[in-house]
């Protein structure tokens, strides 16, 4: 039996990454099997995996806890105009 007094904060953040690092090499595996059946994919995208699994997340949360804070202050938002100037030759 385990006994609550015997975890502690740095027990948890332990547990955590090692769960982290399990999926994070379990994602891994999977899309480099999905590479191996897709014979010609660029096998240099596989190592971008890692920084995407992390980053684009928290792009992701970010973008949608501002469009929450829009959301609920009632503000519009739009696309923007762009200004056409026909200065391309």
């Amino acid at each position: 039996y385990h006994h609550p007094l015997d975890y502690s904060a740095t027990f948890a953040i332990k547990k955590l990454i090692y769960f982290y690092l399990f999926f994070l090499i379990v994602d891994f595996v999977t899309s480099a099997i999905a590479f191996i059946l897709e014979r010609k994919e660029d096998w240099s995208l596989l190592l971008w995996m890692f920084l995407q699994r992390f980053f684009y997340r928290q792009l992701m949360y970010y973008v949608a806890l501002k469009v929450i804070s829009s959301a609920i202050k009632g503000k519009l938002v739009r696309w923007g105009n762009l200004e056409r100037k026909a200065t391309v030759t």
